[in-house]
């Protein structure tokens, strides 16, 4: 069964395509899929060639990249392993002044608070003007969900700072018992 699928992307992705278009070439054999452009419209139709599954990777593939998310990370959502989750703040809150202040909570001093958010989650965390995006495994989006969560309720930093630990020893003992 065919299925097509229609993703709205943004001038900043056709111009990173027109710079890069081996990159979605390859994303398009990984995932057995076409994706035909339409730069007038600013969007992309999605076509299986296999899975219904491949279709969706290849959707957060280029919304990953109209979000500034690096090759990598992005290519990481072309496999089974990692997904993409994207926060719009502008859904959260109403007013420009309030997504300022929570990105900035977000991110703080020269970035430290969103660095220990990914570090302790293990989740890849990007940042736009009212958007963020966050990429992992699905326990890794989880915990970073809720921490930025923590952040956008108006907690203070330190119950996200203890939040974090108990997302570290979390971790540890999950690898402990794997093994």
């Amino acid at each position: 069964m065919q299925i097509n699928l229609v993703v709205s992307l943004n001038e900043k992705f056709f111009n990173y395509l027109k710079k890069n278009p081996e990159l979605v070439k390859e994303a398009m054999e990984l995932t057995n899929t076409e994706v035909i452009f339409n730069q007038e419209n600013l969007n992309a139709v999605i076509i299986s060639k296999g899975k219904g599954s491949d279709v969706i990777k290849m959707r957060d593939f280029l919304i990953s990249l109209t979000l500034g998310v690096n090759e990598i990370d992005a290519k990481k959502l072309l496999t089974d392993e990692y997904m993409l989750y994207v926060i719009d703040l502008k859904t959260i809150v109403d007013n420009k002044e309030d997504i300022t202040r929570i990105l900035g909570r977000i991110i703080g001093e020269e970035g430290k608070i969103k660095k220990r958010i990914s570090e302790a989650t293990g989740c890849s965390i990007y940042i736009t003007d009212s958007k963020i995006a966050l990429i992992g495994s699905f326990d890794e989006v989880e915990y970073a969900k809720n921490a930025i969560q923590i952040i956008v309720d108006g907690s203070p930093h330190a119950r996200l700072f203890k939040y974090l630990e108990k997302v570290i020893r979390e971790r540890k003992m999950k690898q402990f018992t794997e093994l």
